[in-house]
């Protein structure tokens, strides 16, 4: 029996867990310093609104998605586990 469905949902929660990361510096750098490609008609203000709602919008894509790995992860579980008690490879309690 093979356990790549549960390797891949893991590899999800772990790739979402990095976007998170990578959303919350967009975060915190859009107060330190003006981006370089920030549109020319904007002020510094409208600009890093700009990328801290990029940012947050980013963040709470991720938190869904890391959220729905979790899911997948425990059905995939829950699937495995029910399949060895079918098949009289249960774990003793």
């Amino acid at each position: 029996m093979t356990i790549n469905p549960l390797n891949s949902h893991l590899a999800g929660i772990q790739r979402q867990g990095a976007a998170m990361d990578k959303a919350a510096e967009k975060i915190a750098r859009a107060s330190l310093r003006p981006e370089q490609g920030a549109p020319s008609k904007a002020g510094p203000a409208e600009a890093e609104e700009s990328r801290m709602d990029q940012g947050l919008v980013e963040a709470m894509v991720a938190k869904r998605m890391f959220t729905a790995a979790v899911r997948m992860a425990q059905s995939a579980n829950e699937g495995i586990s029910e399949a060895l008690r079918i098949g009289g490879y249960g774990v003793a309690a």
